[in-house]
């Protein structure tokens, strides 16, 4: 091994050590400022603001959880099926009246960078958010699920037999449905929904 290979290895471990100590930091200031939010959360009395709010707090846990996991891996990249359930259970937690609904999600063994890993995870925070806030006054059942496509493609999919929007809910115009197509379409891939049965069914398919 020459000189020169020496250094561009020794240059390339620093890079790494100094990348993983950069997204040690983004980690705790997330955490941070999560706990910061939730010392306000009993001054806020107004239901429409109270619910905004706790919407923006479930959007910051998606990218904490998102950084605590790549972080713990000690790689650059997420195990997508793990980070997805847990989030999973994470905004179920926060949703008034979810402990009535059934959440179940099944996983392929999927990895991807913070590039993949935090759309997903907002897409999803964004669909079972408004499917447990909307379709659901008695109990129901949500099923999640992360697979393989083909080599080069997967799919999430979210499936809900709640009663479907309230009236006068244009799901064009709300924003939690419109962050999840953009998000979508910041991944390069597809956003369909559509009922099958039972079932109201969002389907999102990207590169992976």
């Amino acid at each position: 091994m020459n000189d020169q290979t020496r250094e561009l290895e020794q240059a390339l471990r620093e890079k790494e050590a100094a990348l993983r100590e950069l997204q040690h930091r983004a980690k705790n200031s997330l955490q941070l400022v999560i706990s910061l939010l939730k010392l306000q959360t009993g001054r806020i009395r107004d239901p429409d603001a109270r619910a905004a709010y706790d919407q923006t707090l479930q959007r910051i846990e998606a990218l904490a959880i998102a950084y605590r996991h790549l972080h713990e891996s000690g790689e650059t990249r997420v195990d997508l099926g793990r980070y997805l359930k847990e989030l999973a259970t994470t905004t179920c937690a926060t949703v008034p009246g979810a402990s009535q609904v059934t959440v179940e999600v099944e996983t392929e063994e999927i990895v991807g960078g913070l590039s993949l890993a935090v759309p997903l995870g907002l897409i999803l925070n964004e669909l079972l958010t408004t499917a447990l806030r909307h379709a659901f006054p008695e109990q129901g059942k949500v099923l999640v699920d992360l697979r393989r496509i083909d080599a080069e493609c997967a799919e999430l999919t979210v499936s809900d037999n709640g009663r479907g929007l309230p009236p006068g809910f244009d799901a064009d115009i709300d924003a939690a449905v419109m962050l999840a197509e953009a998000l979508a379409g910041q991944l390069g891939g597809t956003f369909t929904s559509t009922p099958e049965g039972a079932f109201q069914v969002v389907k999102v398919r990207f590169q992976a």
